[in-house]
């Protein structure tokens, strides 16, 4: 799973149509992203963000778009630090592509700096709290600078523009839960005679499991059709 966090709809709508997530309360879903969208400002987004992870405490992209003072409109970067101009406190991510850049997280709009939003070390603050650092991602598309003010109809455009980013992660997430699961298939045909029905139905229990960040059972030496059958639908009760 993915969890994604945008600070406004705007930025939200090109990523719910792409993968076709449905609202679910404040989140929107589909079988491998959550999204949520915060409010603009750190506060607002630390508490949205808390609120996320409390039900899914997955990798999380902080994904929007940014001022700068050097960089050229439409330009993407991953963030390998953050400077909260307010507290001065600097935080520190783990994950960070060659393509990467500081960014300034301010509290009022119209200043600029080499990346400027409003949310990033509130980002950062509620991922903290249940995430190790390597699962906590920011990437920031230029929108504007001190030349070039922001145009509200052009961001959705912006966003679409690197919606590959999440792709990717998507592609590497989903790669890490086969292997999870193949793996824990492996060890269940050892211990039990598993019909190739129920060897499905296994692998639709842990892909769920998996979902909801569960651990996977522990798998027994079971003989016969029936004592599998009884173990696999105790998974489910």
């Amino acid at each position: 799973m993915l969890n994604i966090v945008t600070a406004l709809k705007i930025e939200a709508l090109p990523i719910i149509k792409k993968f076709n997530l449905k609202p679910n309360g404040e989140i929107y879903q589909n079988n491998y992203i959550n999204l949520i969208i915060t409010g603009q400002g750190k506060i607002k987004c630390a508490i949205n963000t808390a609120l996320l992870l409390k039900q899914y405490p997955f990798k999380t992209l902080n994904f929007g778009i940014a001022g700068s003072s050097i960089y050229e409109i439409n330009e993407g970067f991953f963030i390998q630090k953050i400077i909260d101009k307010d507290s001065k406190f600097e935080y520190y991510p783990d994950f960070f592509d060659k393509k990467s850049s500081t960014l300034y997280t301010i509290s009022k709009p119209g200043i600029y700096y080499e990346l400027t939003d409003m949310e990033g070390s509130g980002f950062f603050e509620a991922c903290y709290k249940f995430l190790s650092v390597e699962n906590i991602i920011l990437y920031k598309i230029v929108s504007d600078t001190p030349q070039i003010p922001i145009k509200k109809e052009k961001i959705p455009h912006l966003i679409k523009n690197h919606l590959n980013i999440i792709e990717k992660f998507l592609d590497e997430n989903k790669r890490d839960e086969f292997e999870d699961i193949k793996e824990a298939l492996k060890e269940a045909k050892v211990k039990m005679h598993l019909t190739k029905t129920q060897e499905n139905q296994l692998k639709n229990i842990l892909i769920y499991y998996k979902t909801i960040n569960k651990k996977f059972p522990e798998f027994k030496k079971l003989k016969t059709k029936k004592e599998v059958s009884e173990f696999l639908n105790s998974l489910t009760s």
